[in-house]
């Protein structure tokens, strides 16, 4: 969703999509000083072969449960569950809820992937549940009750049949302008006029922007994807399979989400990440709105929501079978999504984590940070405003508000200063975003530009604005890495056993596999961040090829995870979206949304 914040209106009303900017996955710094005991980086998961997982998932309570099977031969649905700093009990807001960092990135690789040709397009896939904790209006992040829901169809990977305006290839800047590409006309009531959607039968034209290695920007009609960009002459990647949800929130004024997994070739150099071994899987990529961690179509917006914390919880189930979808003519359910390989087979997968960076080491995040180079050992962005390290008052100067900003970086941390021309009790920059939501507070910045480079030499963001980076061309803080392994035994345990952290990636064999000798678990449900299993039987192979998949249900997590910039209220939807989550065969690789790209 794009558009502008140009007027406070009830929270929800103003729900907009950000392209979010990209944490290094694979770079780690020197831990700022605080005086503040820095945070930590526990991600949390299940995994578990079912026999059949339909209404396995309940997505209002985000409860999980099946019948257990992993024999061979069979087509096991994969249900999943996800937690970060939920604490022991596994529920969120009962007193033991950790703070936790959330995820800045995670890459997962998947072995294969089903076969594309033998899944037509519109067949159901799989369904997902969250509950994200969320921040409005630059208040506390304590915000828990929003639940959205996803069911997942197979989209087409025919680049060449591409939305076009009929579809809803709408220009930037317009409200909802997504909502004919997911099926709605106008007025936008929510409810889905063309099935299955223009989003799931033709392929978005602003994918091909994503994914175009020298694509510059979307040219003078604001539409991406299509002939007036500004790109260099190589092609678009083609994707090897591609999974479509679509959901409309009613209470974001019948906004309607898009998020898709868009799976490409092993070995595929993609935008805006390194190159990695054919031998680690097939790569995929979250993609949000028009936004990946391998590039945007558009530029960010303003949201109400202005921050993203844990804790985070999600459920899926990824159907063993697809499942019919009853608005074509056609029957697609009852063709095998994965094949169980024979018994004794252990089934790998690989996870490469890292945490949003933190670069005063006070234990927030630079997202939810506005003083992120300050630590700030009185001051919580989970409590209720105002707050004792927080001091501002309303014009008046009788009734303490809080602006958001605390009065560690504060230029005027008692006073509202009506004086100042530029002043809202909300955005003290007047940028359009609010001051818990802007990456820079203080300076207004409304491209919320963050291009801080790696190891790579590719942008990464730090969560902290170009406008006011001490150090703007390296990302402050450390990003905490955490890579587990997995694996399961066909007619074994059902569970996926996960590793501990692992400092590096597993080895591959002579033979440029990844080694299974070198995977292993710390039990069923153990504290990690993996991913579900995928069997080793080949890509497009009889029976519809795979199984879990190599990133697991926090695959995706940093998809959705913001470092800064304004934060949709449903943008814990797709935390789950790995290998053993919606598609249960396809890894992860894509993990942090970016802001901009190249300039655009």
């Amino acid at each position: 969703m794009t558009g502008r914040l140009n007027k406070l209106l009830p929270y929800f009303a103003l729900l907009r999509l950000a392209a979010i900017p990209l944490v290094a996955l694979l770079t780690l710094l020197v831990s700022g000083d605080g005086v503040r005991a820095a945070g930590a980086f526990n991600p949390v998961n299940t995994s578990t072969y079912c026999k059949d997982g339909t209404g396995a998932i309940d997505k209002q309570q985000l409860t999980v449960s099946c019948q257990p099977d992993i024999s061979p031969g069979s087509h096991p649905d994969i249900v999943s569950g996800f937690d970060i700093g939920l604490g022991p009990d596994g529920i969120a807001g009962t007193g033991d809820d950790t703070k936790d960092y959330n995820f800045g990135g995670v890459i997962g690789f998947a072995p294969v992937v089903p076969d594309d040709n033998a899944i037509p397009v519109g067949a159901v896939l799989g369904e997902l549940g969250s509950q994200p904790t969320l921040g409005l209006i630059s208040n506390g992040c304590n915000n828990s009750q929003l639940r959205v829901g996803f069911t997942f169809q197979k989209g087409t990977t025919d680049i060449n049949n591409t939305t076009g305006a009929q579809d809803g290839e709408r220009p930037f800047g317009e409200n909802n302008d997504l909502a004919i590409m997911a099926g709605d006309s106008p007025p936008y009531d929510g409810i889905q006029d063309v099935k299955p959607s223009p989003a799931v039968t033709k392929y978005p034209a602003f994918l091909n922007a994503i994914f175009d290695p020298d694509w510059v920007d979307f040219g003078a009609d604001k539409i991406p994807g299509n002939a007036d960009d500004n790109n260099g002459p190589a092609p678009p990647l083609k994707p090897v399979f591609r999974a479509v949800g679509a959901t409309a929130i009613p209470s974001a004024s019948n906004l309607w989400v898009i998020l898709q997994l868009v799976v490409f070739d092993k070995g595929t150099k993609l935008p805006n990440f390194p190159q990695f071994a054919p031998g680690y899987g097939y790569p995929s990529v979250v993609v949000l709105q028009t936004a990946s961690a391998a590039g945007n179509a558009t530029p960010p917006a303003p949201s109400a929501v202005t921050d993203f914390c844990s804790p985070l919880k999600t459920v899926n189930v990824s159907y063993g079978v697809t499942k019919d979808n009853p608005d074509t003519p056609a029957n697609e359910g009852g063709i095998p999504i994965r094949t169980m390989p024979d018994a004794g087979t252990q089934v790998p997968g690989i996870s490469y984590g890292a945490s949003q960076r933190d670069a005063d080491g006070d234990g927030f995040e630079n997202s939810l940070d506005p003083c992120p180079t300050t630590p700030d050992p009185n001051w919580d962005p989970r409590g209720p405003q105002p707050q004792p390290a927080d001091n501002d008052f309303d014009k008046s100067h009788t009734v303490q508000i809080g602006d958001g900003i605390p009065d560690s970086c504060d230029p005027d941390p008692t006073s509202a200063n009506p004086a100042d021309p530029r002043f809202q009790p909300t955005d003290y920059d007047g940028d359009g975003f609010l001051n818990r939501g802007d990456n820079c507070p203080l300076v207004a910045n409304p491209d919320q530009k963050d291009t801080d480079k790696g190891d790579t030499g590719e942008e990464e963001g730090d969560g902290i604005g170009d406008a006011c980076d001490p150090n703007p061309g390296t990302p402050d803080g450390p990003a905490i890495k955490c890579i587990k392994t997995s694996v399961v035994t066909v007619g074994g345990d059902p569970n996926v056993a996960f590793s501990p952290c692992l400092a590096d990636m597993p080895a591959l064999t002579a033979e440029g596999t990844i080694d299974t000798g070198a995977t292993g678990g710390a039990g069923a449900g153990g504290d990690a961040a993996a991913g579900g299993a995928g069997t080793a039987a080949g890509r497009g192979s009889a029976g519809g090829g795979a199984a879990g998949g190599a990133g697991g249900p926090a695959s995706g997590v940093g998809s959705l995870s913001p470092v800064g910039g304004s934060v949709p209220a449903w943008a814990a939807i797709a935390a789950a979206l790995g290998a053993a989550g919606v598609i249960g065969s396809l890894g992860t690789m894509a993990s942090r949304l970016i802001k901009r790209r190249r300039g655009t």
